[in-house]
């Protein structure tokens, strides 16, 4: 009875910390740092590591919070519809899903919040390359139009890919000029996200969302349907991520873990295209960009 008290009157920290996916938006952080790594062949300055840590970690958090603040009317329709009602762990959620749609955060607390990160983001952004504040400006806008394709189409899940790889590409802007030596990164970043957690993730929430009359693969298409396209986009990134400027023991680290991160659970998800299998598949995908800069890290430390 407790937990369940606790759980619907949460307090302003823990309504932050899940309005802004904390637990997503630090992983996410890896994303631009794959880049700069990539882009030096060596780790940057501790200058641009603090920069771009604080640009990465505020730019993360802003952009998760403004989905929500973007999607909350369509949340509100989508938690009483049962989306707010799930067991085991979720790596979205550290303590409950969307807390401006169940009006545990006011929407000036959360539009203040999101501007006052993204002014932090984009100060910092700025100092390390004024491109940066460009390409961070274009995952912004991006998103905008994702939240805006919502209820509209199912290839939103295109732009939802190319938000993330526009905001890698800020980590390697960061510390290099942009160049087609970029290309393939980029391209792993929009594969993963599309395969690794947009796709699964609307499978997982399909049933809130059919009810909403939100168009996803899933919705549109069905949980097979869905299951099959996410492992194609899936095999298609680890394909890519063969292909990065990187030394070979990192390359093969860094597919060892899609391995474990994407291709295991791909199979267990074609084979049971169920909303509970999506979701653990999401929350195993999540974790590659992560495991794949530890890889290009080790493999620095060995040459060293």
């Amino acid at each position: 009875m407790t937990e369940r008290a606790v759980s619907r009157t949460p307090s302003l920290a823990t309504s932050i910390v899940d309005l802004s996916r904390a637990r997503q938006a630090l992983l996410s952080v890896a994303q631009p740092a794959i880049g700069a790594v990539l882009a030096l062949g060596r780790l940057p300055s501790p200058a641009q590591m603090t920069l771009g840590l604080v640009a990465a970690c505020a730019g993360y958090l802003a952009v998760f919070s403004l989905n929500d603040v973007l999607d909350r009317r369509a949340d509100e329709r989508a938690l009483q519809a049962g989306k707010g009602e799930f067991s085991g762990f979720d790596i979205d959620t550290a303590f409950v899903r969307h807390p401006l749609a169940r009006g545990d955060l006011s929407l000036g607390a959360s539009l203040a919040w999101v501007g006052g990160l993204g002014l932090v983001s984009a100060v910092c952004a700025y100092a390390l390359a004024p491109v940066c504040l460009a390409l961070l400006a274009g995952a912004v806008a991006l998103e905008a139009v994702y939240c805006a394709l919502r209820s509209v189409t199912w290839t939103k899940t295109a732009v939802s890919g190319l938000m993330v790889g526009v905001g890698g590409l800020a980590g390697w802007a960061a510390v290099a000029p942009l160049s087609m030596a970029a290309a393939p990164f980029f391209g792993f970043l929009v594969l993963w996200e599309i395969g690794g957690r947009n796709l699964p993730n609307d499978l997982a929430d399909v049933v809130s969302d059919r009810a909403v009359g939100l168009r996803t693969v899933a919705t549109v298409f069905g949980p097979r349907v869905s299951a099959r396209a996410t492992v194609a986009v899936a095999a298609c990134m680890l394909l890519v991520l063969a292909t990065l400027a990187q030394p070979v023991l990192a390359t093969l680290l860094a597919l060892a873990a899609g391995v474990w991160a994407v291709a295991l659970p791909a199979i267990r998800l074609v084979r049971s295209p169920t909303s509970e299998e999506a979701g653990r598949y999401f929350n195993r995908a999540s974790l590659l960009p992560v495991l794949v800069l530890v890889s290009v890290f080790a493999s620095i430390a060995i040459r060293r």
